[in-house]
């Protein structure tokens, strides 16, 4: 036999030799979305300007859209390569979300891993440095913890609902030193994420912190949806969440000069009784000074709110004039109509508050509102700022208005 007078390993090579040939395996087809390059997206220059860029060599129409204004289907322009790309600027330094539109479709930059959540939109991220953005720009410098904490709330009959808690830096080293404590409330379409992603208020009070400009604190960012127990999304909670949130769209164009501002919608009457605003001051509030080391007392307690969020503010320390010594109101109003509201407001002066902080856009629809609430504040005789800027109602206003507010409280 065949092998006998062969070595064993050329004996086996020579029977498989003998063996019928498998058919080739057919090589896989290259995915040509896999073989293209990644292109760079977003680019930005010294001056301000960012170049925007997508693959898309298939799409037979592609826009850029974003929240600043005029940033509405702004038209992209397709490479030889696929790419298509726009310039656009210089826009002052700021951070910017955005996102494109591809054949009517919405979708984020798959080149840029930074996006935020607005409600139930998401969005793309761009920052564009510079001195007016330095408050909220990331820094070299000790950092914060933020816990995600599940707290009970009786009061809005929930066993468990979720907020965020910034604790500053040197909170986990110095186990002796209690802290004040700000409550930090979103606006409408926002949870208690919103303040953290888009308010980039870790950050800011990082950043102020380490400059001295802040009293270290503890900030509390609390969900100020009464029937929402978690923020959509996160794989916490039901799905789809107890409330689903949508947000306003984001920084509409300004208003033609000379024009009225346009109303919000207008809001049923909010009883405060068995309301968020009574959650705060009943659930949230107790639940901080027995987990964290705070400094209970009025002195030590600080609140501020954005739109919705101000209007919980207005109606948290209307009702429990006795509860804060700093309140900030970002673009928010105030009926000046109701004597009741103006009888308790008044119980905010003589000396029971130490500041009152307003805060609104030039072009913001809350802006009489929000002018109205200061006025009041002045005829009770309670120690109050006003402090207007350029823009419409959106973040560009509340990230500057907390970098403002917070080196103000707990002197």
């Amino acid at each position: 036999m065949i092998g006998q007078h062969l070595p064993r390993a050329a004996a086996i090579a020579l029977a498989l030799a003998a063996l019928p040939l498998a058919p080739a395996q057919a090589q896989p087809t290259p995915n040509p979305v896999q073989a293209q390059a990644r292109v760079r997206s977003p680019e930005t220059t010294a001056d301000g300007r960012v170049t925007f860029r997508l693959m898309a060599p298939a799409a037979a129409k592609v826009t850029l859209n974003g929240d600043w204004i005029g940033a509405t289907d702004l038209p992209m322009t397709r490479g030889a390569d696929g790419v298509w790309s726009t310039t656009i600027g210089p826009l002052k330094p700021e951070l910017y979300g955005y996102w494109f539109m591809v054949d009517g479709v919405r979708a984020l930059d798959p080149n840029n891993a930074e996006t935020e959540r607005d409600g139930n939109r998401f969005l793309s991220l761009v920052m564009v440095s510079g001195p007016d953005s330095d408050p909220w720009t990331f820094k070299d410098v000790p950092h914060g913890t933020v816990q995600q904490v599940w707290y009970p709330s009786p009061t809005l009959k929930q066993g468990q609902r979720r907020m965020y808690v910034y604790l500053p830096p040197g909170y986990e080293a110095n186990p002796g030193t209690r802290y004040p404590v700000l409550y930090l409330l979103h606006g409408g379409g926002g949870d208690e994420d919103a303040w953290t992603t888009m308010g980039r208020a870790t950050i800011i009070m990082d950043n102020l912190i380490a400059a001295g400009k802040a009293t270290p604190m503890i900030v509390v960012m609390p969900n100020g949806n009464a029937t929402q127990t978690v923020s959509q999304g996160f794989g916490f909670g039901p799905t789809p969440s107890l409330q689903q949130v949508n947000a306003p769209a984001p920084n509409p164009a300004p208003r033609p000069t000379g024009a009225a501002p346009a109303a919000p919608a207008p809001r049923p009457p909010q009883p405060y009784a068995g309301s968020y605003p009574e959650s705060l001051v009943k659930d949230v509030i107790p639940f901080v000074e027995r987990t964290y080391r705070v400094q209970a007392d009025p002195a030590h307690r600080a609140v501020a709110g954005l739109s919705m969020g101000g209007g919980h503010t207005v109606a948290a320390t209307n009702n429990n004039p006795d509860t804060f010594d700093y309140i900030g109101v970002f673009s928010a109003g105030f009926n000046r109509n109701d004597p009741a509201a103006l009888a308790q407001l008044a119980k905010l002066g003589g000396g029971n508050v130490k500041l009152y902080w307003t805060g609104v856009g030039d072009t913001d629809f809350a802006k009489d509102g929000t002018k109205g609430l200061h006025q009041a504040l002045e005829a009770a005789k309670v120690p109050t700022a006003y402090k207007e800027i350029p823009g419409n109602h959106y973040w560009f206003l509340w990230r500057n208005f907390l970098a403002d507010f917070a080196p103000r409280i707990f002197r």
